[in-house]
């Protein structure tokens, strides 16, 4: 499986991973920078949108909220690096970059020239493994430098899963903040800051016993490095180190409004954008996130790729697409590339496809002084909205559909005439919320457990669909374009 084939599965995920830099190696051992070493294929840099192709490469992240482990069979990927891969203003006194890995790794290593020896960190000592998936590299920064460097190569691939399969290529790069008398922060200040993350996750924390935890031990691991942190970045860096053993994609440790530490997430998309092109006769891209195109004699087709509010006017597109299909139109609506947004604009569709008011959701918050620690159950309805869409429908989904996705997929689920069909979604729904601690760190921990209309929690769960239809990798069509026309040919819903 080629680099090229991940790319083009990933190209258009609106979650991304920003790119990175740095050194590199060749056995086992560091060596001297290579100028030759291209960065290696998957470099692209991407903005919002499932079209907008800048510098990056796109993941499911998102984006990127639980990690699904690859296969026996599969090449091991880069699923989260320390820094954030693209970061900017990172603190120069950080002293370790980490690479984790979406599966065990054999061991060795191959750090690989991209940008030229001034884009090379200073190494101190061998990189270490501290455990099975997860590599550490001690380095000296220096302020306001670009760093970029690449983790294997066509060339160098040393790391390697158990599997004896070589890592997908991936670039990394960031920027270290600017020089400057910074006042080293108070350990004091830090011991409170401290004690107020501990208490935001005992008291707000909506999953904080989702996967057995054992936050006080948690918390004692990582203590003593908090309190003499000399910097809120690096503060927000090892406290996004403790907090990523939850697996949440909606945890987030800001400083300043700049993201430095979060769970990354990654997940296999079930879509294969240039398949796509092929497969879906008058294929368009209308704009960033919609496209559309028309089978002959059959049914119309729509993707929409986002429901990020900063694609409202993108997706205005779509809604005005929708009100002009005809009474007797079919519609296959793919949101496989989607990874959530604002559950409003995601209303704004769905309302499209009901003809009367529905309960699609709930959510419970929480609330300590509950004897439960949370509130009763709040419920979400959808409204029509006029004058519709009440053809037979089917929704592509997949492993990508998280957050508000995730919520549109519910309000589809209330649409009779509507078949959901895919893979079960990623399952991941927080509706987070800002925690400021004393040293000038914001963390955004999940408010609420969300529901199904039945009640059921859907957290590390997904949505099932409702007709499964897997996407085999190296498929030379569409399996779920097949299978939606086959079941919209047949008339069954």
């Amino acid at each position: 499986m080629t680099a090229r084939y991940f790319r083009s599965r990933f190209k258009f995920i609106e979650t991304y991973l920003p790119n990175s830099s740095f050194y590199e190696e060749g056995k086992d051992q560091v060596s001297p920078p290579r100028h030759g070493e291209g960065p290696g294929e998957g470099s692209d840099r991407s903005g919002l949108g499932i079209f907008a192709t800048v510098n990056r490469t796109l993941l499911g992240f998102c984006l990127f909220i639980g990690c699904a482990t690859a296969g026996a069979e599969e090449p091991p990927r880069v699923v989260q690096t320390m820094p954030e891969n693209g970061a900017q203003s990172v603190d120069a006194a950080t002293t370790e970059l980490r690479v984790t890995f979406d599966q065990p790794m054999r061991g060795g290593y191959s750090f690989v020239t991209t940008g030229g020896k001034s884009m090379y960190p200073e190494v101190v000592g061998k990189p270490q493994w501290i455990s099975d998936t997860t590599i550490v590299l001690s380095v000296k920064l220096k302020p306001d430098h670009e760093y970029r460097f690449g983790i294997n190569s066509k060339r160098y691939q040393n790391f390697r899963g158990t599997n004896g399969l070589s890592a997908v290529p991936y670039p990394f790069s960031f920027r270290t903040a600017p020089s400057g008398d910074v006042k080293p922060l108070d350990p004091e200040k830090n011991r409170k800051a401290l004690e107020q993350l501990r208490s935001a996750v005992e008291k707000k924390y909506s999953y904080r016993d989702l996967r057995g935890i054992d936050w006080d031990v948690r918390f004692a691991e990582f203590e003593a490095r908090l309190i003499n942190a000399k910097t809120s970045r690096q503060f927000a860096s090892l406290a996004g180190q403790l907090l990523e053993v939850a697996r949440d994609a909606h945890i987030k440790v800001d400083v300043d409004g700049d993201r430095l530490a979060g769970f990354q997430r990654s997940v296999r998309p079930n879509v294969d954008y240039n398949l796509l092109k092929q497969t879906v006769p008058q294929f368009q891209s209308v704009n960033r996130v919609v496209a559309t195109g028309r089978f002959p004699d059959g049914p119309a087709y729509l993707m929409i790729g986002s429901w990020s509010q900063e694609a409202a006017r993108d997706i205005e597109a779509a809604e005005k697409w929708i009100d002009g299909l005809s009474p007797d139109d079919t519609l296959i609506l793919d949101i496989r590339f989607n990874s959530g947004g604002d559950e409003r604009l995601a209303r704004k569709i769905a309302g499209r496809f009901v003809e009367r008011s529905v309960v699609y959701a709930g959510h419970l918050n929480r609330d300590t002084s509950s004897p439960s620690g949370f509130s009763k159950i709040k419920k979400r309805t959808l409204k029509p909205i006029r004058p519709g869409f009440r053809g037979r429908t089917v929704v592509l989904m997949g492993p990508v559909n998280m957050s508000s996705c995730e919520a549109f997929l519910l309000m589809m689920k209330q649409a009779p005439q509507c078949t959901l069909m895919g893979e079960k979604s990623y399952g991941s729904s927080g509706n987070p919320k800002p925690i400021s601690l004393a040293n000038k760190v914001t963390v955004f921990l999940p408010s609420w457990v969300a529901l199904t209309s039945d009640g059921e929690p859907f957290e590390g769960k997904g949505i099932s669909p409702d007709v499964h239809v897997e996407f085999p990798d190296g498929s030379e069509d569409d399996p779920l374009i097949n299978a939606a026309l086959e079941l919209l040919k047949g008339g069954e819903r």
